[in-house]
């Protein structure tokens, strides 16, 4: 498949752009297309986690991009692992969630991990998608959990170097860890303020993702 088709779902702006800066550097050949339902960004802010009603708009819009012809999705909203869990079984095109990849790399990397978001509401959802991956593999982990508070309420105001130099504040005071996650892709623009700062290895999910769904789409 040398063009193939790939659908990015969004919820907030700044991640879809992140997953199009992503393709645009890494795998330019692709085709991609914008799904953007920042609607359903607001609602998680207000209930703090998924909630029933949150499963169908997924379903709809995942139907959507496979009936519009996708050849793959891929998922760029970290707070909404159990929809998209719910809706990958569903469909036969490849679907990737979006921190899949990037914690394949962290899990390579090392037993100690830490999870750095600016969402509050990530910090369980991904915590729980590493540790569920890491029994799968038979692997031993160890977590920390890191809340850059305010943060991402800067890079949504426009402020996006007060949002790096706060997301590298926090990841300063990192020293117990063999890697760092950043757990959404609306943090993948701060990884050199990151990477300045530290020498732990620093995994962001755009990057990852369209390295995995590359071998998944064997292009």
């Amino acid at each position: 498949m040398e063009t193939p088709n790939i659908t990015l779902f969004s919820v907030h702006k700044d991640a879809m752009a992140a997953a199009v800066d992503a393709f645009a550097r890494d795998w330019p050949q692709a085709k991609t297309d914008n799904l953007l339902d920042d609607g359903l960004f607001r609602w998680v802010g207000e209930t703090e986690g998924v909630v029933p009603g949150m499963y169908e708009p997924f379903e709809a819009h995942t139907r959507y991009m496979v009936d519009r012809g996708a050849d793959a999705i891929l998922f760029t909203c970290s707070a909404f692992r159990p929809c998209i869990d719910a809706v990958i079984p569903k469909h036969s095109i490849p679907m990737l969630k979006p921190n899949d990849a990037m914690i394949e790399q962290a899990l390579e990397t090392g037993p100690r991990i830490a999870v750095l978001a600016t969402v509050a509401g990530t910090i369980p959802s991904v915590s729980e998608e590493i540790e569920a991956m890491a029994l799968a593999r038979g692997q031993d982990v160890t977590l920390s959990q890191h809340y850059v508070e305010k943060a991402f309420d800067a890079m949504a105001a426009g402020d996006g170097e007060t949002h790096d130099g706060m997301v590298a504040a926090a990841a300063r005071n990192i020293n117990d860890a063999d890697v760092i996650v950043l757990a959404q892709f609306t943090l993948s623009r701060a990884v050199p303020s990151v990477s300045a700062v530290t020498d732990i290895p620093v995994l962001n999910s755009p990057g990852a993702a369209v390295a995995k769904l590359k071998d998944m789409l064997n292009a």
